[in-house]
């Protein structure tokens, strides 16, 4: 079996990470796999290298890349449909909006089977909202043939309900997430309880969010921020901590581990989300984790992984301190999501990824 992964780009980010853990359990197996990328922006860090180091053969798509441009995307599509014409792999593996959009064409073309990964999507809070009804109708045409992935229940019902794929065709598996090892970070400990955000700092994250609800948390106990990431919302993060006088350092892009070692709570603010790495990376770790009740972050409230709760900073808030305050309940949640993080062990799951390529195959 020759599977092929297709990304947009290796940026240090979810999909990447899971397109590795996926790519090197697959080459593990004795099946044959690659990895075929567009390029990184120029601000941001590049997977690409590790990967390679790991031994997974890699290729860069010409005109592949985050930004939207019909002469990139051209020019993508053809190199897609002339390297699978060459190599004709028995399945192709998709994942973020663009590769998907243009792997799904080409695998319809050429008659390869084709599987989509939504870690989540751009249906909304992304665009605006005519943005939005015209990439829900291309994905509607583009899901007619090709199998989908979704990586939580929840995300299956919500992608369906906007008409996208065939039930019959619809594979829900989580993300393999290989575990982080807390590392000491390279910045003084402070003497109140941290909360921690890490991700990146773009508009589906919610920054402004997080720093709201660590606003109200202050009115109620000592705490300090600690942002891990960077972004195009980085400045207006920076800003508005000032202006609220907010106690938050911002380290930029640090390892998962330092970041981790850092907190003694992570809150999430985010708009939308598939199924989070950072979530399961955490509850791991042994950092709570507190979040809104939001695409696949609603699932992992549900199994206990993280807190659930609406998302608006007098919920965020009031869980955050329900947490720091009690000792018994704080120990009681890092227990039962530290036991659940076990379950998206790559062992655990690749195996599952395997045995639904193969049912992909004999359809």
């Amino acid at each position: 079996m020759h599977v092929v992964h297709l990304i947009a780009r290796l940026n240090d980010g979810g999909p990447a990470r899971v397109v590795a853990a996926l790519a090197t359990g697959t080459l593990l197996s004795g099946a044959q796999c690659s990895v075929w990328h567009g390029a990184v922006g120029s601000d941001e860090a590049d997977l690409g290298p590790q990967l390679a180091a790991a031994g997974i053969p890699l290729r860069e798509i010409s005109g592949l890349g985050r930004s939207v441009a019909p002469g990139h995307d051209l020019r993508a599509l053809f190199s897609v449909l002339r390297l699978l014409r060459s190599q004709r792999p028995d399945l192709v593996h998709t994942h973020t909006a663009k590769a998907g959009a243009i792997g799904r064409l080409a695998c319809a073309i050429l008659g390869i089977p084709c599987l989509h990964s939504y870690h989540g999507h751009v249906l909304h809070g992304y665009f605006r909202p005519g943005v939005n009804q015209i990439v829900r109708r291309v994905e509607r045409v583009l899901g007619r043939r090709a199998h989908h992935h979704s990586l939580t229940p929840s995300l299956v019902r919500e992608l369906s309900g906007h008409g996208i794929g065939r039930a019959q065709r619809w594979h829900c598996l989580p993300i393999p997430v290989p575990q982080v090892t807390p590392t000491r970070a390279p910045w003084p400990r402070e003497a109140t309880p941290v909360i921690g955000f890490l991700g990146r700092l773009a508009p589906v994250k919610d920054i402004r969010l997080w720093l709201l609800t660590l606003a109200q948390i202050r009115r109620q106990r000592p705490v300090t921020g600690l942002v891990c990431g960077d972004g195009a919302q980085r400045a207006m993060a920076e800003g508005l901590a000032k202006r609220l006088r907010l106690p938050v350092r911002f380290t930029g892009t640090v390892p998962a581990g330092q970041a981790l070692a850092g907190m003694d709570l992570l809150l999430m603010s985010s708009r939308n989300e598939g199924l989070p790495l950072v979530a399961v990376e955490a509850a791991a770790a042994g950092v709570p984790v507190v979040a809104p009740a939001v695409g696949g972050l609603a699932d992992l409230g549900t199994t206990g992984l993280v807190h659930a709760v609406a998302r608006n900073s007098a919920a965020l808030s009031a869980a955050c301190c329900d947490l720091l305050s009690n000792a018994d309940r704080r120990e009681s949640q890092v227990q039962r999501a530290r036991l659940l993080s076990g379950t998206y062990s790559p062992a655990a799951l690749i195996p599952l990824y395997l045995a639904c390529y193969r049912s992909i195959l004999h359809v």
